[in-house]
């Protein structure tokens, strides 16, 4: 079955569940963020620690992707979908009874392993199933479910109270079941690389099957490849660092007085974030007819928007003119977004895709474990100012470098790619 073979009502209820489930995801993992400071008092931790236990969430979800991502390359992808969104949302709800920092640091981990299943799975089967020329669009959708999670956990904690931080954990993990056994019943799996261009022009189907030594081959001759994890790791460490830290950023400068006006004080960044996803995803849709290097130049767009924007956001102090920038900053920055996985898919063979998300969040999750471990301890040594505005910016810095670069070895490698598929499609 190819996507030809679905109605437009099933897509936009494939997109919309895959969402909702994707929202679920990011707020389990970013519930903890606008409580810390009070889950830090309530257990008696300090910075060095809280740390730890987001070093120790992203560690876990390495684990994670290193299981999820070949096993989404040979298997079906809806059921890793279900098993891993009852898993994850299982042990959020767990949470919620955790008495200590090593309870907390297990509780968080094991949540981060399970939820690992996604992105790989979700990425890979979502475009198999919609048209190619709606790619930017659909994946710039599923990319502004991070801001709207995030912004979920801080409504959330914010209307519940810091002060009762286990109750969000609760809720979500309740939803969390719910939606796996929705996607259970509705979501059907497609073909992998239905929707490749030489497939649907000879009306065939791709043959190609995933292999762990093929994988390798396209690790070591696909030099763009390399890049796009690098900037999947920029745009990422920027992204987790704003969720995690901004917070308590702004009520240790005293530009919020209190934790949850903190928390509702990153709404505007967040919009901007949404509005940057869709955007982004947009423009490459609209740009890619005159040039097949689009999701690159956005990148670099987004890359460079995004550190002048961060340069005004670290030096500014009174919270109004802080929110407006941190919304422009959104805007431009998140545009990266949806061209990170379009770049990415545009070079790897189709049965492949999962497991290059995996790869790539592997990378990511490595450094971010590091970033985020050193920052709490260069905020405990310093300030958090330095080591948190200087994280952002320097990597910001890099994802300019790395786009530049990629403007020069994308064309190759997405011409190799085609021309792949092409040998491998039946009538």
């Amino acid at each position: 079955m190819t996507h030809t073979a679905y109605t437009k009502r099933y897509l936009v209820l494939l997109v919309a569940l895959l969402m909702l489930v994707s929202i679920i995801n990011v707020a389990d993992k970013e519930l903890l963020a606008p409580v810390a400071d009070a889950v830090r008092a309530d257990l008696g931790m300090n910075d060095t620690q809280l740390g730890a236990v987001r070093s120790a969430v992203f560690l876990t979800a390495l684990l994670g992707q290193l299981f999820w991502g070949p096993l989404s390359d040979r298997w079906v992808r809806k059921y890793i979908i279900v098993i891993g969104t009852v898993l994850w949302s299982a042990v959020t709800w767990v949470t919620a009874f955790v008495g200590s920092f090593m309870g907390l640091l297990t509780a968080r981990a094991g949540m981060s392993f399970a939820e690992g299943c996604f992105n790989p799975s979700a990425y890979a089967l979502i475009t198999d199933s919609v048209p190619k020329r709606h790619h930017g669009l659909v994946l710039g959708l599923l990319s502004l479910t991070y801001p709207v999670g995030t912004a979920s956990a801080l409504v959330v904690a914010s209307l519940v109270g810091t002060h009762r931080w286990r109750q969000p954990f609760l809720g979500f993990g309740v939803i969390g079941v719910l939606l796996g056994i929705l996607v259970l019943w509705l979501v059907r799996e497609p073909r992998r690389g239905a929707t490749e261009e030489a497939v649907e022009a000879a009306e065939g189907v791709y043959t190609g099957k995933f292999s762990l030594k093929e994988f390798r081959q396209v690790l070591m001759t696909t030099p763009s490849l390399l890049l796009i994890f690098a900037l999947d790791t920029c745009q990422a460490s920027v992204n987790w660092s704003f969720a995690f830290w901004a917070p308590s950023y702004l009520t240790r400068y005293g530009i919020a007085p209190d934790s949850e006006t903190a928390a509702l004080a990153l709404l505007p960044a967040i919009l901007g974030f949404v509005l940057g996803a869709v955007l982004g995803g947009w423009l490459i849709d609209r740009l890619r007819p005159r040039t097949e290097r689009a999701a690159a130049w956005v990148a670099l767009t987004a890359m460079s928007g995004g550190l002048l924007a961060a340069l005004f956001v670290f030096n500014l102090f009174e919270l109004a003119s802080l929110m407006l920038a941190a919304f422009f900053l959104g805007v431009v920055a998140y545009m990266v977004m949806p061209a990170v996985n379009i770049l990415m898919f545009s070079v790897v063979p189709p049965e492949t895709k999962a497991t290059t998300i995996s790869v790539s969040n592997v990378i990511l999750n490595l450094v971010i474990a590091g970033l985020t471990f050193l920052i709490g301890v260069v905020s405990d040594a310093a300030e958090l100012r330095l080591a948190f505005g200087g994280a952002v910016t320097v990597m910001f810095a890099l994802g300019i470098v790395v786009c530049l670069a990629l403007l020069r070895t994308i064309r190759g490698d997405m011409s190799r790619q085609r021309a792949l598929v092409a040998a491998r499609v039946t009538g």
